[in-house]
């Protein structure tokens, strides 16, 4: 087995501890997904995936496979479950109708870049619902998760069969939209902790 596959064989490992972090902390109530962020990441995940796969993405491929079934799972528990939230403004529809727009350029000019580069793109802009929803809940994430997923995202580009431009787009654009969440998480976490201890201190006083 050449290391390209185990790297990619982790990687799908990773994909699959990440979600299940993730799905634990919704059946605990600890999360709620935005169910127009994951409708969007159900669509362009999808696109990704078959993208790198057509173009030689190989074992880097198979984390996106396996995410695009979870995601779509995710989003199914969202709708039908009752588990996630329904803050829906108009900003998310409007990143929905993008979003399935982004196959029209693989319809119409037979391209599988163009859809992926579109697809790509409004994946990181499907993070800003959750980046919203985050910044006035940072409890309601899964960071764990977050940080195995972006582990994922790393294996997965160095397991790529081929160093296309189309195979490490997606993933590389991913990885630092995770890494700009963890940061928001992270430092608004801290900041209602410190809120917190300060509430705290001035009832004591």
């Amino acid at each position: 087995m050449s290391i390209k596959m185990i790297l990619g064989t982790v990687a799908v490992f990773l994909a699959l501890f990440s979600s299940s972090l993730y799905i634990r902390d919704i059946f605990r109530g600890n999360t709620k997904p935005h169910i127009y962020t994951w409708l969007i990441w159900s669509i362009v995940t999808s696109i990704a995936f078959l993208g790198q796969w057509v173009s030689g993405g190989g074992p880097g491929a198979w984390a996106t496979g396996v995410t695009t079934l979870v995601t779509v799972f995710i989003l199914l528990l969202s709708l039908k479950g009752g588990y996630g939230t329904k803050d829906i403004t108009h900003f998310d529809k409007i990143c929905l109708v993008l979003a399935i727009a982004s196959i029209l350029p693989w319809v119409l000019t037979k391209s599988v870049l163009w859809s992926v580069i579109f697809a790509t793109l409004i994946d990181l802009i499907a993070f800003i619902p959750t980046m919203r929803k985050t910044w006035h809940a940072p409890h309601s994430e899964s960071l764990g998760s977050i940080y195995v997923d972006a582990l994922k995202h790393s294996l997965s580009i160095f397991s790529m069969g081929s160093y296309t431009f189309l195979n490490w787009m997606y993933p590389a654009s991913v990885l630092t939209a995770n890494f700009i969440i963890i940061t928001e998480i992270e430092l608004r976490r801290k900041f209602k902790k410190n809120i917190s201890v300060l509430q705290n201190e001035n009832i004591e006083k």
